[in-house]
């Protein structure tokens, strides 16, 4: 009886992780391309050339971002499989990876000269959004051995 009760109780779990994986996926893509629309319209006239290329490189990275959550909500219904840390990983990515490119296109928007020294934050999203691959992909070799 106890193991039916918490069995159904990790479901549930799951299925409210899953959804809500989803629906910040969903969420940052439809962001995404908003703010794709408004590199392409707005800011084509406000930013130097080499500052839109980076302001698409962010927009890039967010939408592969989200639609990796998409995925990885998606999975979560279909498995056992516990992907709570890798959704934590490529959330926590895609914020500081995505977060610190915008701040960095967007400077002279805001007349920020400094803050150079936010890039260096950059790689430590990259490294998130790498290691919540690699772990999907090791959750996944362990559970074909079983």
């Amino acid at each position: 009886m106890q193991f039916r009760k918490s069995l159904a109780t990790y479901h549930y779990i799951m299925h409210k992780i899953s959804s809500q994986t989803i629906y910040r996926g969903a969420l940052g893509l439809a962001v995404a391309i908003m703010l794709g629309a408004f590199g392409a319209h707005y800011l084509k006239e406000k930013l130097p050339i080499e500052n839109l290329q980076i302001f698409e490189t962010a927009v890039r990275y967010q939408f592969y971002g989200c639609l990796g959550l998409v995925a990885l909500g998606l999975i979560c219904r279909v498995t056992e499989i516990k992907l709570n840390t890798p959704i934590l990983l490529l959330r926590l990515g895609i914020l500081i990876f995505c977060g610190t490119v915008y701040f960095l296109a967007l400077r002279p928007v805001f007349g920020i000269e400094g803050l150079k020294w936010v890039g260096a934050i950059t790689p430590l999203g990259g490294l998130c959004m790498i290691a919540c691959w690699v772990w999907v992909g090791i959750l996944f070799l362990k559970d074909s051995k079983k």
